[in-house]
């Protein structure tokens, strides 16, 4: 069963690569929600492809409309999506060909990707990859 981590008591060792904080809403509120899948599916893949730099993860509601298009309601406010640092275009290829049959939800830029475990339900009319 997968569950909400918002508290350090609420961690796992099995995420020994990451911490609570990596996850913590920018703003300065000092909100965090991460989605236990999502840090299963990054931890595997820092297993795999080595260290992953996370640029941004939760975002509570105000910062996500400061900083997103995507307003009060953005995917990063669901606890189930974060964003990672691309170091160059090799680096971008090799984390789009692990992730892309693993999420939902695929943002491609020139110095991060998106990714997100969003359902059908949690989102609409939305295209399961885009270019930003």
């Amino acid at each position: 069963m997968s569950t909400y981590i918002r508290e350090q008591s609420d961690w796992d060792q099995k995420w020994k690569n990451f911490s609570l904080d990596e996850f913590r809403c920018q703003c300065g509120c000092g909100h965090v929600s991460i989605y236990s899948k999502l840090l299963d599916l990054l931890q595997s893949a820092r297993d795999v492809l080595g260290p992953l730099q996370i640029t941004s993860a939760y975002r509570c509601p105000g910062h996500n409309a400061a900083v997103s298009s995507t307003g009060e309601n953005g995917p990063h406010t669901t606890s189930k999506s974060v964003d990672l640092h691309v170091s160059n275009s090799q680096h971008r290829k090799k984390l789009i060909d692990y992730f892309a049959n693993k999420v939902t939800g695929l943002g491609i830029a020139k110095t991060f990707i998106h990714i997100d475990i969003l359902t059908s339900d949690e989102v609409s009319n939305r295209p399961n990859c885009w270019l930003y």
